[in-house]
């Protein structure tokens, strides 16, 4: 049968060019999600998977335990520290061009780090791995940001990647309990290796390139500050739980960052091309967004760390079944980042939010009853699901807020900056109540150690239900009532 050329011009049809070029653009996407995605589950992941594996590298390269903290600690000062210079990288070079650069090298540190043959060569791995992500993690978020603008697709693809940023950390320590009891601790970072090797394939056929019209240079003094001052703060924070807050190192660094900091806000003001510029924490939604950010992920942070401790410490569990326990915090963030995603598209943004962060103060709470001989079934477990079905929703929906109508010029520096948060908060978020913890813990008066341990770690998770509260008083008066999905709007 004849086929008439002007068929898709009759009424009530939609031109063949056109569902052509809807369904290229709907590829793209999909394509350019799935990459983004799975790169930012590499991220999140190796920022847990040694923490379980960690006693046995240790014990295999003979590190000290005044340097083990180090394999964790030197990923994330690399991390945070540079993750404002990568993301004006991206916005300046180009985030396809960034992101293939970040997977290379971090693909590359995993590898080293797998094979490390002493001290020194793991820790560089490690270092070598949170500068390479500091690259990464906003090139992607930043291709992710531009890519999806309409309002059902942008809530869809954030909720994905709220899944990913959420569960990616229980599923390290799940993994790594896994590979560790069945393998060996190397297998935490050689697993990188065939991960990385598919998506930069996928990466270089798939994504995209963008850059920004303007700054065609960088902003060097604003990026020297900006990396010396959020990694010495960061440094200075995590040097606590080591020599306590009113050690002279603890206090130098942490003040000197935040001099470093002060004098960056200064030189952005001044500059005609600012490395960040500071209406994007102007606005007000958005201000309230990160702080909203800051807190949670302090509290998140904090959670897993001194549930893991209080889990092997003082219930005695394997690394096998202490990664296990937390697959129930995991299925929640699953299921509350997928509601998230549904209700995103008809709730205002706020009302969202503060459903999910008053869920997550329903999950913390019964925690601060935590005994020795608590049930895992009866206590920790619910509280784990409630308490992930509150991250989900939460972190779903004030990650695609704080981007919300954000400029493609500064796409990947906003980007870079909501990874900032996370790092400080987290590391904020774990030397302070560990400190609190431990206080606790010593001031108890239970002759029994266990419950007194299990006295401070109660302790501490009632003061994470305190900041999850002041998150949701946050949430309440900061943000604005406005829907978050509708995406690409003004210039801020």
């Amino acid at each position: 049968m004849a086929i008439d050329e002007h068929d898709d011009a009759r009424p009530g049809r939609v031109p063949g060019d056109r569902v052509a070029a809807e369904a290229a653009t709907a590829r793209r996407r999909a394509y350019t999600l799935a990459i983004v995605v799975t790169a930012q589950f590499l991220i999140v992941l190796d920022a847990s998977v040694v923490n379980i594996a960690l006693p046995s590298a240790q014990a295999d390269l003979g590190l000290a335990d005044s340097r083990k903290q180090w394999v964790v600690t030197g990923y994330s000062l690399a991390f945070g520290g540079l993750l404002l210079l990568g993301g004006r990288v991206a916005d300046v070079r180009g985030r396809q061009k960034t992101f293939v650069a970040g997977l290379i090298g971090f693909t590359l540190a995993s590898v080293l780090g797998g094979l490390a043959v002493n001290e020194a060569m793991l820790l560089a791995a490690r270092a070598a791995q949170g500068a390479s992500a500091a690259f990464l993690a906003p090139a992607g978020l930043a291709i992710l940001t531009t890519a999806y603008t309409d309002g059902a697709g942008r809530a869809k693809a954030f909720a994905i990647f709220g899944v990913t940023s959420g569960a990616g950390g229980i599923l390290g320590m799940v993994l790594g309990g896994v590979l560790t009891s069945f393998g060996s601790w190397r297998w935490c970072l050689l697993i990188n290796l065939p991960v990385g090797l598919v998506i930069l394939v996928l990466a270089l056929r798939h994504l995209e390139e963008s850059t920004a019209a303007r700054p065609t240079r960088y902003d060097l003094p604003g990026a020297v500050t900006a990396t010396a001052g959020v990694g010495s703060f960061i440094y200075g924070v995590s040097n606590v739980a080591a020599d306590g807050w009113f050690a002279p190192t603890t206090l130098a660094f942490i003040l000197g960052g935040v001099a470093l900091l002060t004098l960056f806000v200064a030189l952005q003001r001044r500059s005609s091309e600012p490395m960040m510029p500071l209406g994007i924490l102007a606005h007000r939604t958005r201000g309230g967004a990160f702080l909203i950010i800051l807190l949670v992920n302090a509290v998140a942070s904090t959670f897993y760390l001194l549930l893991t401790f209080y889990l092997q410490g003082v219930q005695d569990l394997s690394a096998l079944l202490t990664g296990l326990a937390f697959v129930p915090i995991g299925v929640g963030i699953f299921v509350g980042a997928v509601a998230a995603g549904r209700l995103l598209p008809v709730w205002p943004a706020r009302n969202v939010i503060a459903v999910g962060l008053a869920l997550a103060v329903c999950g913390m709470a019964p925690m601060a009853w935590l005994r020795a001989d608590s049930s895992f079934w009866s206590l920790i477990l619910p509280a784990q699901v409630v308490l992930g079905v509150g991250f989900g929703i939460a972190l779903t929906a004030i990650v695609s807020l704080a981007l919300q109508g954000v400029a493609p010029a500064t796409a990947g520096v906003a980007s870079a900056l909501t990874n900032a948060v996370r790092e400080i908060g987290g590391a904020v978020g774990i030397s302070v109540l560990n400190v609190v913890a431990i206080a606790v813990t010593a001031a108890s008066i239970d002759p029994n150690p266990a419950e007194a341990s299990a006295d401070g770690y109660a302790a501490a998770f009632a003061v994470c239900a305190g900041l999850l509260a002041a998150a949701l008083a946050v949430a309440v008066t900061s943000l604005r009532p406005e829907p978050a999905t509708p995406g690409g709007r003004g210039a801020t």
